[in-house]
Formats: structure tokens, sequence, C-alpha cells
């Protein structure tokens, strides 16, 4: 079992520099299943009022699948929460894609991450 951190800040369209949340994917693969976690963290000292999109495609001899997921969360000050979790069966040779999008209520990323994994040919 391993676990793969990737992590992607985008800036909230605000005066300040400081990002509203940290948006993060976490993969864990045991035997063939992938597991991936669609995390958000609230960087502000008040409550954060998002919506989430978890995005996943995988295309392989078996075939593909597309996956999303969505829906409205509200983070406490400082606090990191899972807002999301899917389980693809994956081999090594295939193809696929992740991407988590966090919004506001106005519908602008405020963060987002993604994966691509691309198997050797």
């Amino acid at each position: 079992m391993f676990h793969i951190p990737f992590l992607l800040v985008l800036l909230a369209a605000t005066d300040s520099s400081t990002p509203v949340c940290h948006a993060r994917l976490e993969l864990i693969q045991t035997g063939l299943n992938l597991t991936i976690a669609g995390h958000c963290q609230n960087a502000t000292n008040q409550a954060a009022h998002l919506r989430y999109e978890l995005l996943t495609e995988k295309r392989g001899r078996s075939g593909s699948s597309r996956n999303a997921q969505s829906g409205g969360v509200e983070v406490a000050p400082g606090q990191d929460v899972v807002l999301s979790r899917t389980t693809i069966n994956l081999d090594p040779r295939d193809f696929y894609r992740v991407h988590l999008r966090l919004l506001d209520a106005q519908g602008t990323v405020v963060a987002a991450d993604s994966v691509v994994h691309q198997p050797a040919r």
C-alpha cells in the first residue's frame, strides 16, 4: 500500500494573497484497487461554504468508466475534511485522470487538485 499526495492551491479572487482553502487528492493503492479521497482544508479564520466536484475517468482493456461526485460543504476554520471517496479497480496499464475542484458561492474555482496516470507503452 502506498500514499500519493498531490496539492495545488489557487488563490481566491480577493485583495489578499491568502488562499481560502487547499484542495488535496489522497490516493491509496491496495493491490489492484485505487481509493481516491478528496480533501479540503480551510486556510482562513472563518467558516468556508463551498461546493466540490470530484471527477474520475479511467480507460483500459476492461473498458472505460467515468464517475462524478459533487456536493456542498461547510468547513470550519483550520479544519481538514474528506469531501468524497471513491475506489476504482486498476490495472498498471490503465489510464486514469482525477480532478478535484472547490468552488465558492459564485461558482469561481478557489482551489483544485488533479492527477493523471499515463501508462508506459
